[in-house]
């Protein structure tokens, strides 16, 4: 019968895993950062984005950032 058997001892909790570190926000980007790279500058990147000088000479990102990327200093990439 099974209240015969012998009884297996209680098994503790499963530990749970270490949850991960949070990730920083990605520091956005103001117009003076820009504003720094000169006014002849028409396109910038952080290594992660491109960016683009419009016609009402602000900058535009023109790709997404992705997951693993880690952003460094602005810098232009073109100039006039």
């Amino acid at each position: 019968m099974a209240a015969d058997l012998p009884l297996r001892p209680r098994t503790p909790p499963a530990k749970t895993a270490p949850q991960p570190k949070a990730v920083p926000p990605v520091k956005m980007l103001d117009q003076n950062e820009f504003d720094q790279l000169g006014a002849d500058c028409i396109e910038a990147t952080n290594a992660c984005q491109r960016f683009v000088r419009a016609n009402d000479g602000k900058f535009d990102a023109t790709n997404n950032i992705g997951i693993s990327c880690q952003p460094q200093a602005l810098t232009c990439s073109k100039r006039r």
